[in-house]
């Protein structure tokens, strides 16, 4: 076998590769003698066929196999032999197949690219932290009381906060538009699920009211159709209802699963909860400023194997979630609104795995077991939980790549310059746009 190497770009490689004819006519030669054990040739019996039949009726079919079996060897053997790591499958042309004539084709494959930078030194790397407070523990349990929020109906006028009970009819120049009626609809009036000008339609309307108005869409409305366009509105107000929020009682704890239905476990499960989020936070944070500095000035040229690959793996997420769903999945998916995201997942797994594999990071058993009891806490029995993921390699495989993740992410955190900020919860869970103006400042005059 001859093989010769040569570079298309940075990680593109093309391969000639020529087998022997010998050793393409003994592979054709046992193609043809095989054919004619089966071959029903009329006049002839199976098995009786003369070889020159044969050959006349399916040469170019055993050419074709012969050739497919030993591209397939040949070329693993010459990837072994250049010492090559090739990216996905290659992209073969074969020459003209013939007999007493080498096998001659060209392999066209990627590499795996090298990468500049495996580190973070130098980089400054902001970590936040917080303290969960009795106020954090108060604003959860109002969100969780205004969640089981009942609605009393009432003859009293409608205010913000009702929920209003309504059937509607929309129309544009006197048609009706999709989306533009409903049946028993029900909404609570400020908190914006409707346009502000039908809300505020609604403010004074009793139950058994009947209103029409006018209403002009926004240009930006997602539905182009009326998007723009002044529509007359239909409303019938079939119920006003008036917020009574529940009382903290051993019945609403308990609905929360705390068996015991005393307030102070309640509390004492929401702070637990609160610092779990706390800390995933963190970590997605820390995660996220580390992947940023790895990546800087961090240029490779990325395979578009792998790009294809994670394509597709995203569009058959895509297709079974529609599944699910109910929903048609079998309409085309544009490609090419995934490449983006999927080229920035690649980039960033070929960078952490040059991280993992040169600092020679393995999973640390410990870690993983306080993962998965972390992971479980939530649940009634959580040792369940536990034995489930370690029954099975694969699914225990999932989490050792998180805790490996998070380790390369803690080596890469030694080597920074790493500065801790103090903030709110609330301002964790929730950045203030301020926040948000600043972060985007920051991007411009970096």
């Amino acid at each position: 076998m001859e093989v010769s190497l040569e570079h298309t770009s940075t990680i593109g490689r093309k391969m000639i590769i020529k087998v022997s004819a010998e050793k393409f006519d003994n592979s054709v030669e046992l193609k043809l003698k095989k054919m004619s054990k089966i071959a029903k040739v009329p006049g002839f019996r199976p098995g009786k066929v003369p070889m020159k039949v044969i050959e006349s009726r399916y040469l170019d079919q055993a050419l074709a196999e012969a050739a497919d079996e030993l591209i397939q060897s040949s070329y693993q053997e010459a990837l072994a032999e250049k010492s090559i790591n090739a990216v996905g499958p290659p992209s073969i042309e074969p020459k003209a197949l013939s007999r007493g004539a080498d096998l001659e084709y060209a392999a066209s494959f990627e590499v795996f690219p090298e990468i500049p930078k495996s580190d973070i030194k130098g980089s400054s790397i902001e970590t936040l932290s917080c303290e969960i407070k009795d106020e954090d523990v108060e604003r959860t349990i109002t969100t969780l009381m205004n969640q089981r929020t009942e609605y009393i109906p009432s003859d009293v006028p409608a205010e913000s906060g009702d929920r209003v009970t309504i059937d509607f009819e929309g129309k544009v120049n006197g048609d009706l538009f999709e989306g533009g009626s409903a049946n028993d609809y029900p909404i609570v009036l400020g908190r914006g699920a409707l346009l502000p000008d039908f809300e505020s339609n609604l403010v004074g309307a009793r139950s058994g009211d009947h209103v029409d108005f006018k209403l002009t869409f926004p240009e930006s409305y997602p539905g182009p159709e009326v998007a723009g366009k002044e529509a007359d509105f239909s409303v019938s107000v079939k119920e006003v209802g008036k917020p009574q929020l529940p009382s903290i009682n051993e019945e609403f704890i308990r609905g929360f699963g705390i068996a015991d239905g005393k307030e102070e476990t309640f509390r004492e499960e929401i702070q637990k909860t609160l610092e779990r989020e706390r800390d995933q936070r963190s970590r997605n944070q820390t995660r996220q400023a580390v992947i940023d500095a790895l990546l800087e000035n961090n240029e490779f040229e990325v395979p578009s194997a792998l790009v294809n690959q994670e394509v597709n793996r995203a569009i058959m997420s895509l297709r079974q979630q529609l599944k699910q769903q109910g929903l048609p999945d079998d309409k085309p998916i544009d490609r090419n609104h995934y490449v983006e995201d999927c080229t920035k997942r690649v980039r960033l797994g070929l960078a952490m795995y040059e991280v993992i594999k040169k600092r020679k990071i393995t999973p640390d058993d410990e870690k993983v077991r306080a993962r998965l009891i972390e992971m479980s806490s939530g649940y009634d029995k959580p040792e369940q939980v536990i034995s489930w993921y370690y029954e099975d390699k694969k699914r225990l495989a999932e989490i050792e790549s998180i805790i490996v993740e998070e380790q390369a992410i803690d080596s890469l955190l030694e080597e920074a310059q790493v500065t801790e900020k103090v903030i709110s919860f609330e301002e964790m869970v929730n950045p203030s746009s301020k926040d948000l103006l600043e972060d985007v400042a920051d991007q411009e005059n970096n």
